[in-house]
């Protein structure tokens, strides 16, 4: 005999309708948050052996060689980038440029000149220039042997 199966109260239907939506973008939300995290830097240390050195050309002609450390977004940037530059005597990486991002650099070794905000600065080891976002800078070897320096640049996120 079969027996007969009751009805569901429509407050039950309700309810059970209401948890299944709110378990599902609870678990949407829960994963665009580890994806989110998983697209940030991870913390790290980065040894001088592990960077890979490129040509730097301007305008087609090497300058010298770059090597980038780390670039991508942290929890308090949108952008961070890291890197190694060895500029070849007599050159320069680029003409004087601008970019939103805040930059420093600190020399090595090598001689050479910074032009900043309008201001030309001769440097050599253990200088360090910063950049404000939107500020006209460039550097240059003005020396016989390679110019090596360390730059970071980072773009804070916006509030909100």
């Amino acid at each position: 005999m079969l027996r007969r199966i009751p009805p569901f109260r429509r407050s039950t239907i309700l309810t059970a309708l209401l948890a299944l939506a709110l378990g599902s973008g609870w678990a949407w939300r829960e994963a665009a948050f580890a994806t989110e995290r998983a697209a940030l830097l991870a913390s790290q240390t980065i040894g001088l052996d592990a960077v890979s050195m490129a040509v730097a050309k301007d305008k087609g002609e090497p300058v010298g060689k770059i090597g980038v450390y780390l670039n991508g977004e942290t929890e308090g940037s949108a952008g961070l980038v890291t890197g190694r530059f060895i500029i070849d005597p007599g050159k320069s990486p680029h003409a004087p440029h601008v970019h939103p991002d805040e930059e420093i650099m600190v020399i090595e070794s090598g001689h050479g000149e910074i032009f900043c905000d309008g201001k030309t600065t001769r440097i050599g080891p253990g200088s360090v220039m910063y950049s404000g976002p939107n500020v006209s800078h460039n550097i240059t070897n003005t020396g016989a042997e390679p110019l090596t320096f360390y730059y970071v640049k980072w773009l804070p996120k916006k509030a909100g």
